[in-house]
């Protein structure tokens, strides 16, 4: 099923209020505000999660899948949220994984299958550190 950009900015800041994310966390839709905040796009039936900043874009993700969009999104919000709430540690490890978390448990309050996606990602990240 195709969404519209205003359809996903409604889901979008439907979660984000279940999540109780601060406004200035949400992408903006159809437009960027070049300040490094993420911004939707979409064309030619993709959807894209584009970052820009001073003219220049930084990154640029891209899915047919409107769900996988709104994990990409949700995942970026719910990663600055759990970064403002962790208090800075010396113990490095410990930090990410209060941080971990804290990613997981605000995002499990919107979608279960998203956090066990992004606890798939934690359990890859730690398994890259351990082997590197």
């Amino acid at each position: 099923m195709e969404l519209t950009l205003p359809q996903i900015e409604g889901k979008v800041r439907e979660f984000a209020t279940i999540m109780h994310a601060p406004l200035d966390l949400i992408p903006t839709f159809g437009y960027s505000k070049e300040s490094g905040l993420p911004h939707v796009e979409i064309s030619d039936r993709k959807y894209h999660l584009v970052v820009s900043e001073n003219g220049q874009q930084i990154s640029r993700e891209t899915t047919e899948d409107p769900d996988e969009l709104l994990f990409m999104i949700m995942h970026t919000i719910s990663l600055s949220m759990a970064c403002e709430r962790i208090e800075s540690h010396t113990n490095y490890e410990s930090l990410r994984m209060r941080l971990f978390q804290a990613q997981k448990n605000i995002i499990s309050k919107i979608n279960l299958s998203y956090m066990y996606r992004i606890k798939q990602k934690h359990d890859g990240m730690r398994t890259e550190l351990m082997v590197s």
